[in-house]
C-alpha cells in the first residue's frame, strides 16, 4: 500500500485559490470539488492504497509553494498535505 493524501480547503480558501490555481475553475462550485475530492479518495482506497484526506490552509500551502519553486496546482496541494499532516492526523471519510 502506497500512503496518499488528499488535499482539502476550506470554501473560502477554495475561493481565494482560484485565483493562484487556474485549473480550479473547471469546477462549478466548491461543493463540487469536494465530491471530486472524495470520489478520488473513494477511488485510491478501493485500489488498495492508504489514501486520506487532510485540511489543508492555503496560505501556508502557497508559502511551501513559493519556498520549493512549485505552482500551486492541485497536484501540489496534495503533495503539501503529505508533508504538512502527520499520519496519524490524516481524517478517513
Amino acid at each position: 500500500m502506497t500512503n496518499v493524501s488528499i488535499a482539502l480547503l476550506s470554501a473560502a480558501d477554495f475561493e481565494l485559490a482560484r485565483r493562484f490555481m487556474g485549473e480550479l475553475s473547471a469546477y462549478r462550485s466548491y461543493d463540487d470539488w469536494v465530491d471530486w475530492r472524495h470520489g478520488a479518495f473513494m477511488g485510491l482506497s478501493i485500489g488498495g492504497e492508504d489514501a486520506g484526506l487532510v485540511t489543508v490552509r492555503l496560505e501556508p500551502f502557497l508559502k511551501w509553494c513559493a519556498q520549493n519553486g512549485v505552482t500551486p496546482s492541485e497536484s501540489a496541494l496534495d503533495a503539501f498535505a503529505v508533508h504538512s499532516a502527520p499520519r496519524d492526523t490524516r481524517a478517513v471519510a
